[in-house]
């Protein structure tokens, strides 16, 4: 079993020091067995519901995301990572805007992808396309590894999410951006209906 320190910066540096925690470390591999043994009454199926604004990117542009959680009350960093827009089979990447999360980050989605992901709902906000997926409520501070390659952090009580168990494709979910960003319901059997 592997543990890393990481380091929470504070949002706040003159009111609060930065705070440190010890997490256990999953590769992309062993996150699905990891949430099998996690009891069902701490699985959701969630559909992200809450609009986002969106443009797209101009190439070479840097686009910085940084996404903050709450610890007893006090604002900390979660993680800050930069990328780069890219043209991708002749489309530019869109640089989306999660503006009803804890944290308004941005970051760039590739554009085949958010056409999937997203409508135009006409109003400058594009709604999320009704794709249920499960959420795993975490037992203990995580980082998992993505399948681009990015650690992503998964405090207690935050959420895995699983986006394909074949493809070892999760990423994690702040646990105030799921109050905000999505609509959730017990698991009850119902994960068959998810895509594998």
């Amino acid at each position: 079993m592997e543990y890393k320190k990481v380091i929470l910066k504070s949002c706040h540096q003159d009111e609060y020091p930065d705070l440190e925690i010890i997490c256990r470390v999953l590769q992309k591999e062993e996150v699905g067995g990891y949430l099998q043994n996690i009891p069902e009454e701490k699985k959701f199926i969630g559909t992200k519901v809450a609009p986002v604004t969106a443009r797209r990117g101009v190439v070479g542009e840097t686009i910085d995301t940084v996404l903050k959680t709450v610890i007893d009350g006090r604002e900390y960093i979660l993680s800050e990572e930069s990328g780069v827009v890219k043209e991708r089979d002749g489309l530019v990447d869109i640089v989306v805007t999660n503006v009803s999360s804890t944290s308004n980050e941005e970051y760039i989605v590739k554009a085949a992808k958010f056409a999937k992901t997203y409508i135009d709902d006409g109003s400058g906000y594009y709604t999320p396309t009704r794709d249920p997926r499960v959420l795993t409520e975490a037992p203990e501070n995580l980082i998992i590894m993505t399948l681009w390659g990015s650690e992503a952090i998964c405090l207690q009580g935050s959420y895995i999410v699983t986006y394909s168990a074949e493809e070892c494709d999760y990423n994690t979910l702040e646990r105030g951006a799921k109050e905000s960003t999505y609509e959730v319901t017990p698991i009850n059997g119902s994960a068959k209906v998810l895509r594998k």
